[in-house]
């Protein structure tokens, strides 16, 4: 009898022995499991910095320098302004985002002392990379400005306006780069009121584009 319950007690204590061993392997090959797996996510992050950014890895930025010349019924015109814009990159070498511009006017009729005329211009743009630098380019937007009447008197408008172009990025994918660019003003060209030149250029500066 004694001998049974040795025996019993024995076969206890060995099975007490491989439930733990199990529990602890369970333990270990879960630490290691998670052990492994952070160390694919930092190998992630260093592979692809921008994995973990978010909103932020999909942006790009720009600044533009905007140049016209016009003629109209004998005046001329001089057009020069600024335009921020930011871009969120859809899918692939598709963006699109906001783009604003504020432009001041020089406005000259023989005979008369030039005028200075300001616009503001709000509205979005879409953008997509074709081959290398070279990038298409539609934008709608509303502008608000300044014009002169038959007295030559300053008065506020508005309009919508509807640009199609073209431009080359000078810059690797992702960096900084400059840009050139040319766009049509469908609106424009079909204001038979207007005196601005429907064709703009464009000169700018770009960051992640």
């Amino acid at each position: 009898m004694l001998l049974l319950k040795n025996h019993s007690l024995t076969l206890l204590l060995f099975a007490l022995l491989i439930s733990f061993g199990q529990t602890a392997n369970a333990q270990r090959r879960d630490r290691e499991l998670e052990r492994d797996r952070a160390r694919n996510q930092e190998r992630t992050r260093e592979e692809d910095p921008n994995e973990s950014k978010g909103l932020a890895s999909k942006l790009w930025y720009g600044g533009g320098v905007n140049i016209g010349f016009g003629a109209f019924n004998g005046a001329s015109t001089f057009v020069v302004g600024v335009s921020p814009m930011v871009g969120y990159k859809i899918v692939g070498p598709l963006s699109a985002g906001p783009r604003v511009a504020v432009d001041f006017t020089s406005y000259k009729q023989a005979g008369f002392k030039s005028v200075g005329l300001t616009s503001v211009d709000v509205g979005g743009f879409v953008r997509c990379r074709v081959f290398r630098g070279l990038f298409l380019q539609g934008e709608v937007s509303n502008k608000w400005f300044q014009d002169i009447n038959i007295y030559r008197e300053k008065i506020s408008d508005q309009r919508v306006n509807q640009r199609l172009g073209a431009g080359w990025n000078f810059g690797e994918p992702g960096g900084a780069g400059s840009e050139i660019s040319v766009l049509y003003n469908f609106r424009l060209a079909n204001d038979i009121n207007a005196w601005e030149n429907p064709i703009e250029y464009r000169f700018g500066f770009t960051w992640k584009f």
